[in-house]
């Protein structure tokens, strides 16, 4: 049975429930049909990190063009943040290095009204990889609907990188989350050489969906 089908099912159910209860039924996620896409956020220490973002870019891109939705590109959505950011001369105080809030505030409203009333976007889906810590047993890990060997060892924690999502409305409220672990950042007791991560196009497939799946499902009718 498909995703959607499954969706509909428990919706129904859903409904049918709270007919016998006298409780409001779950409101319907609203239908999207133009999504702005952010630059990936990549972690912090990554060696020659822009064919990285490149990558899950157009992966994202694609996924949500053949999912149905119209895509704004995320050099357009990064050009305007940067624009915003720019505008206020950051949002770190050169004192503190503390988050100024009101100038944060500034430069997301600014981002949004912009993507909304030039692109007519429906939401704005920020990606990043993240670094995370998992535990392992029996020499795999498990995270984030993904597993992967770890070499050597019977239990313990190692470092891996994970893909994850939110989507925010055009009033700047959180509307979706999502996560898909990628890959182990080591094995045994050696670190994964830059070299080799990233490379596995199935496993960098697998990150992606199991991060936005639940989210193409939300595509409003043509």
């Amino acid at each position: 049975m498909s995703r959607v089908r499954l969706l509909s099912v428990g919706f129904i159910l859903a409904l049918s429930a709270a007919a016998a209860t006298g409780v409001a039924p779950p409101a319907r996620p609203a239908p999207l049909q133009t999504i702005a896409l952010s630059p990936v956020g990549i972690p912090d220490g990554l060696d020659d990190p822009g064919p990285v973002r490149a990558l899950f870019d157009s992966l994202l891109a694609a996924e949500l063009a053949r999912a149905g939705f119209t895509v704004v590109p995320s050099h357009e959505a990064g050009g305007l943040w940067k624009r915003f950011v720019d505008s206020v001369q950051g949002f770190y105080s050169a004192l503190t290095g503390e988050l100024v809030e009101e100038k944060y505030r500034a430069v997301m409203g600014g981002t949004l009204r912009e993507l909304k009333d030039r692109f007519h976007a429906d939401a704005w889906l920020r990606p990043e990889i993240d670094v995370v810590a998992v535990d392992f047993e029996g020499g795999k890990a498990r995270w984030d609907g993904t597993d992967e060997g770890v070499g050597s060892g019977t239990s313990g924690t190692v470092p891996a990188l994970s893909l994850a999502v939110v989507a925010l409305d055009m009033d700047g409220k959180e509307i979706y989350t999502g996560r898909g672990g990628i890959q182990v950042l080591r094995k045994g007791f050696k670190d994964v050489s830059r070299e080799k991560l990233f490379k596995d196009a199935k496993r960098n497939l697998k990150a992606l969906h199991l991060a936005i799946d639940s989210l193409l499902v939300r595509r409003s009718p043509s």
